[in-house]
Order: structure tokens, then C-alpha cells, then sequence
């Protein structure tokens, strides 16, 4: 499946290294005020608090961009022709069927690589761009 909105960009510089350009693309949606975390393990998180935003790499490689949905300066435009205030049942009748689920997430094969609902109180709390399924 292939969708259309500000996450399509955000799954769209996964896999990048720090540094690359193309991640710019990314960045000028959720920034400009960012804050770094480095952690021991390798992980280093670029966190964009006004945007509810963090982009996550590990090793150098950028593996996931994490979207708090009632943070992000534009909600409505994270998924073409999917409202922020959509319920479960609303995303699945928009995106089709999720490749796994669980209690509280739907994850979907999208673009390349992974789109990873969360719901609170039957709608979405949190979107997750990931490069590969955990």
C-alpha cells in the first residue's frame, strides 16, 4: 500500500545515515527547535518537543520517526484522508487490513516499510514510522 501525507515523508528518509540531506526533508516538518539524546547502547534520538516529534537512530541509520498525533503542528495532514480523530475502525476501512495487531496497535506494510498505529480510548494517540517490523 502506498499513502500520501507528512508520515509518507517521514517513511520516506528511513535508512538514511545521520548527516544525509534527504532527512532535511523530514526536519522541516516537525522543526526547527530539536534537542539530542545519546544513549550508550547506540541509539541517538533527535527530539522535537513542540511537534511531538522524535527520530530515531540506531547506529547511525535512522530506524524510526515516533509522532505524538495531538502534539503535531498539523495532524490532519500526517495521512491523506485520515482525520486525527479517526477510530480504530476508521483506519482499518482506510488502510485495509494491518499486517500484525495487538490490543492497543495496528501496524501496516506501507511505502516500503512499517506505519505503526497506537489507540488510546479507540483513537489514535501515537503514529510510528519504522524501518523494519519490532
Amino acid at each position: 500500500m502506498i499513502i500520501k501525507g507528512e508520515m509518507a515523508v517521514m517513511l520516506g528518509v528511513l535508512g538514511f545515515r545521520k548527516g544525509d540531506n534527504r532527512i532535511l526533508d523530514a526536519i522541516v516538518l516537525v522543526g526547527p527547535k530539536m534537542e539530542i539524546d545519546e544513549f550508550d547502547d547506540g541509539a541517538t534520538y533527535y527530539v522535537f518537543p513542540a511537534s511531538g516529534t522524535d527520530l530515531l537512530f540506531e547506529d547511525g541509520v535512522l530506524v524510526a520517526v515516533l509522532v505524538e498525533a495531538r502534539n503535531y503542528p498539523r495532524p490532519e495532514a500526517l495521512v491523506e484522508g485520515l482525520p486525527i480523530t479517526a477510530t480504530r475502525t476508521e483506519v482499518l476501512a482506510l488502510m485495509g487490513k494491518p499486517e500484525r495487531t495487538g490490543p492497543t496497535f495496528d501496524r501496516y506494510e506501507v511505502n516500503g516499510h512499517y506505519l505503526h498505529f497506537e489507540f488510546d480510548a479507540g483513537r489514535i494517540s501515537r503514529l510510528t514510522a519504522l524501518l523494519e517490523p519490532v
